[in-house]
C-alpha cells in the first residue's frame, strides 16, 4: 500500500511517502496556504509536491493537513481537486492541528497546543475531536508570537501617553515600527495593514527579556502562558479528556525551545490538568499526516 502524507503550510509544503508501512522519502515545495493563495493555487502546489515524492507511483491513500483547511468549504474543495489528480486514491484533507498531534503522539487520545505566529489547541478522545482558538490575529491567537508582539506595541502606546515607563521591551517596539513619536506610531499601525509576521518577530526578544527578569516582558509572558494554558484546557474539556491523565504535545516555533514561557506553561498544565503527560519534540508534521494516511479506511 502506497501512502502519502502532506503538510501544506504557509511557508513550505512537505510530502512524505511510505510503502506497506515503511517510510521511503519526502519531497518539499513552496507554501500552500489556501487562505492566502486561494484554493486552486494551493491545490496545484500540493499536487505537484505529491507527484514529486511519488516519482511515478500511484498512491492508494493521501492525507493532507493544510493551513486554512480548518474551514469545511476549503477542505472539501481541496479534497475534490486532489482527488481528481489522483483518481483511485483515498483522499482526506484536514487542518494542520490533527497532523501536529499525530507527529508527536502517533496514536491514542491526546491534545496538541500549537503556538507560532498564531495559536490553537486540538484534542481527540474516543472518536471525538475539538479545535479551540486558531481564529487569526484579528479575533484571537491569544498567547501566540503575534499576540506577544502586539502587547509590546500596546505598551509602547502607553509610554507615549505617559502611562508607562520606557524600557528595553518598548524599545523593541520603537525599532520595529520606526516610530519615535505618537504621530509616527499611529501611522505605522493604521496607515497600512498590520504585518502579522513582523509583529510576531518581536516575540523571541520579549521572551528572552522575560528570562532575564525584565518586568514588562515577564508580565507579557505570564499572560501568554495563561492564555495558552486556557486554550489547551478548553480543548481537553470539550472531549472529556481533562481529568483522564492526557498526553499534551507542545508544538510550534514559540514552544520549540525551553524558555520562561514554556516553564510557566508546563507549570500551569501540571497544576490544572491531573496526571498530564507533556510531550515535546516529535516528528515533522508531514510524518503525522503520513500516519493518518496509513490508517485503515474504517479508522
Amino acid at each position: 500500500m502506497i501512502c502519502v502524507g502532506v503538510d501544506a503550510g504557509g511557508t513550505s509544503t512537505v510530502a512524505a511517502l511510505s510503502k506497506d508501512g515503511a517510510f521511503l522519502r519526502d519531497s518539499r515545495g513552496p507554501g500552500a496556504n489556501a487562505t492566502t493563495l486561494g484554493v486552486d493555487d494551493a491545490a496545484d502546489v500540493i499536487i505537484t509536491t505529491i507527484r514529486n515524492v511519488l516519482g511515478g507511483s500511484a498512491p492508494d491513500s493521501i492525507y493532507v493537513g493544510a493551513a486554512g483547511a480548518g474551514r469545511a468549504r476549503v477542505a472539501a474543495e481541496l479534497r475534490e481537486l486532489i482527488g481528481v489528480a489522483f483518481r483511485g486514491a483515498r483522499v482526506a484533507v484536514g487542518d494542520d492541528a490533527a497532523i501536529a498531534l499525530r507527529a508527536a503522539v502517533p496514536g491514542g487520545d491526546g491534545a496538541v497546543l500549537i503556538a507560532g505566529t498564531g495559536s490553537t489547541a486540538y484534542a481527540e478522545h474516543g472518536g471525538r475531536s475539538q479545535r479551540v482558538g486558531g481564529l487569526g490575529y484579528l479575533a484571537g491567537d491569544e498567547g501566540s508570537a503575534f499576540w506577544i508582539g502586539m502587547q509590546a506595541l500596546k505598551l509602547y502606546g502607553r509610554v507615549l501617553d505617559g502611562r508607562a515607563v520606557r524600557d528595553e521591551t518598548t524599545d523593541l517596539a520603537v525599532r520595529s515600527l520606526a516610530a519615535p513619536d505618537r504621530e509616527s506610531y499611529i501611522a505605522a499601525l493604521y496607515d497600512t495593514a498590520p504585518e502579522p509576521a513582523k509583529i510576531a518577530a518581536l516575540a523571541p526578544g520579549i521572551v528572552a527579556f522575560a528570562g532575564k527578569g525584565n518586568r514588562a516582558s515577564t508580565k507579557i509572558v505570564q499572560q501568554a502562558a495563561q492564555e495558552l494554558g486556557d486554550l489547551v484546557k478548553s480543548a481537553l474539556r470539550a472531549v472529556d479528556l481533562l481529568d483522564s491523565s492526557p498526553q499534551v504535545a507542545l508544538a510550534g516555533g514559540l514552544l520549540r525551545e525551553n524558555s520562561l514561557l514554556t516553564f510557566l506553561l508546563e507549570a500551569r498544565l501540571n497544576a490544572d490538568v491531573p496526571g498530564v503527560a507533556i510531550v515535546k519534540g516529535g516528528d515533522e508534521p508531514a510524518r503525522g499526516a503520513l500516519r493518518l494516511a496509513e490508517r485503515p479506511a474504517s479508522a
